[in-house]
């Protein structure tokens, strides 16, 4: 048996005022601002003893806007990385545990920037 499902659009002027492409770039500009904090915390946090040094320099972080879904990634570079995280039920991790400990203030701070220029003060 097929199920129909229908659905009605409300074309009242709110919904693009809240969730527009503008709102879109500054809390693109909010998790940009972390980025650096967020690198430099797992750089410091990380409790592997460096051998090379690449595994530590090769932490970056990344933003993009993917249609109006702002994703931020911090991730190795070093093909290794991947290990460092898993080995010894997560004992080295430092990209899972940054991420948690920073995105209530990532968040907030997204929020934030957004009312403000929904304020039009940004």
């Amino acid at each position: 048996m097929a199920s129909n499902t229908s659905r009605m659009i409300i074309d009242d002027g709110i919904a693009a005022w809240f969730d527009g492409p503008e709102w879109d770039a500054l809390a693109q500009e909010a998790f940009e601002d972390a980025g650096d904090e967020l690198v430099t915390a797992a750089k410091r946090d990380a409790t592997w003893s460096d051998r090379t040094g690449m595994a530590r320099a090769g932490i970056e972080v990344g933003v993009v806007n993917d249609n109006g879904i702002i994703v931020l990634t911090l991730a190795h570079t070093v093909e290794y990385g991947l290990w460092l995280e898993v080995i010894q039920n997560g004992r080295f991790a430092v990209i899972m545990p940054t991420l948690e400990r920073y995105a209530s203030k990532i968040l907030r701070n997204a929020e934030a920037k957004v009312a403000k220029g929904r304020r039009g003060k940004e």
